[in-house]
């Protein structure tokens, strides 16, 4: 039998009042975005007094995988050899998309030299095949280039050699209206000719996605934006790109510090 609903009354939906509530989620949201890149900001004041990259550790455990190629790969095909490395998820492919253009780019810079490598490895190898690897090199046009590998080994090994021995994480938990939500985290981390993973490491998204923030509260709500210094942050993604081809530039240099 359908309800009688004759007695129930319209909501009341004000303009006003709906205004409010959207630009409250969007500041809770802005908000958020700014404050998890607290450590962000506190780690870019203190590459400011010494921006030469440290070594984190060295790559003393071997990896075994199977490339693009469906070829064995070993780190030791590393040595001598300077390495830019992210995690692979396809299913998360829009989150690699500004690791993978930025290694792209890089390869593009120096398309002689022979000392670079660009090593990812999946952290969904039952997803993730060598034809599916060797697919995404050849949309990003770089599957011709020998310094490439993309890496399918087992996935446990595979998640705690970059967790462990590499030292990334490839999840993160960011803020949203319903709490807490977790997503794959795209990195980018060097390598270097003696196998010692080096800091910093660079997340290209978060340097977008904060740098997104900032404008937009510019825009929405400028008293926020002084409060928590937006302005500083409307070119962080730039900031972030140039400081990548620096820390490049201190490693061939084998300018490091300690530490």
């Amino acid at each position: 039998m359908a309800r009688d609903i004759s007695h129930l009354e319209p909501a009341d939906r004000n303009p006003v009042q709906l205004r409010k509530t959207g630009l409250a989620i969007a500041v809770i949201m802005l908000i958020g975005g700014i404050l998890v890149t607290a450590a962000y900001r506190i780690k870019r004041q203190a590459d400011e007094r010494d921006p030469r990259p440290h070594v984190v550790q060295r790559l003393t455990e071997v990896f075994f995988g199977r490339d693009q190629n469906n070829k064995a790969f070993t780190t030791e095909q590393l040595k001598g050899k300077l390495t830019v490395f992210t995690p692979l998820s396809l299913r998360d492919e829009d989150r690699m998309h500004q690791s993978l253009e930025m290694m792209k780019e890089m390869a593009q810079k120096f398309p002689d030299d022979d000392r670079l490598r660009f090593l990812g490895i999946t952290v969904d190898p039952g997803n993730d095949g060598p034809e599916q690897l060797k697919s995404v090199l050849e949309k990003l046009g770089v599957a011709d280039d020998e310094r490439w590998f993309f890496v399918q080994a087992e996935e446990e090994a595979a998640r705690g050699y970059i967790r462990h021995k590499i030292r990334v994480d490839f999840r993160e938990s960011i803020p949203s209206p319903d709490g807490p939500r977790q997503r794959f985290r795209s990195t980018l981390v060097f390598i270097d000719e003696n196998l010692h993973v080096l800091n910093p490491a660079f997340d290209l998204n978060r340097a977008r996605e904060v740098e997104q923030d900032a404008r937009q509260m510019l825009e929405n709500d400028p008293e926020e934006a002084e409060k928590y210094k937006a302005r500083e942050h409307v070119n962080d993604l730039e900031k972030a790109v140039e400081r990548f081809y620096g820390v490049l530039q201190y490693i061939r240099d084998g300018d490091l510090k300690e530490g």
